[in-house]
């Protein structure tokens, strides 16, 4: 389905683009008087705006969907590190698991700890865990 919307959309950013150059060559096209060619540019233009709008609806879509999709794997990779380690997780392992840069993987865990209200630990080797307090949850 993402491939369909994704060929619909090259196709009528396609279209649409090539109705704008249409409009664009229409008042210089002097084979035509000067009436028809005021009404072949506005005619352009009003067949060439909603098929862009169209397409550029799919993109946004299409980008929507992936953000989404994205942040529910994001989700569940915390999800399952939460149940695996009882609640601590550390950034690299995050940042693995998830394939994220670290980063990324950081700002995420920071976010999830405010949400969460969470701690942190620091192990002898000086790794940092973060401690979200799972409670009954995972007994």
């Amino acid at each position: 389905m993402k491939l369909i919307k994704k060929g619909a959309a090259g196709l009528l950013l396609a279209l649409g683009t090539l109705c704008f150059v249409a409009a664009a060559y229409a008042p210089f096209n002097h084979s035509i008087n000067r009436e028809e060619r005021v009404s072949e540019a506005i005619a352009c233009l009003f067949f060439g705006l909603p098929i862009t709008g169209a397409g550029g609806w799919l993109v946004w879509s299409l980008h929507q969907q992936g953000r989404k999709e994205v942040q529910q794997r994001l989700q569940t990779v915390f999800h399952q590190l939460l149940k695996l380690d009882q609640g601590k997780i550390t950034v690299i392992q995050f940042a693995l698991e998830a394939q994220l840069t670290a980063e990324v993987a950081k700002q995420y865990l920071d976010e999830k700890a405010k949400e969460f209200s969470a701690t942190f630990n620091v192990s002898e080797d000086g790794e940092i865990y973060y401690c979200f307090h799972t409670g009954k949850f995972f007994e």
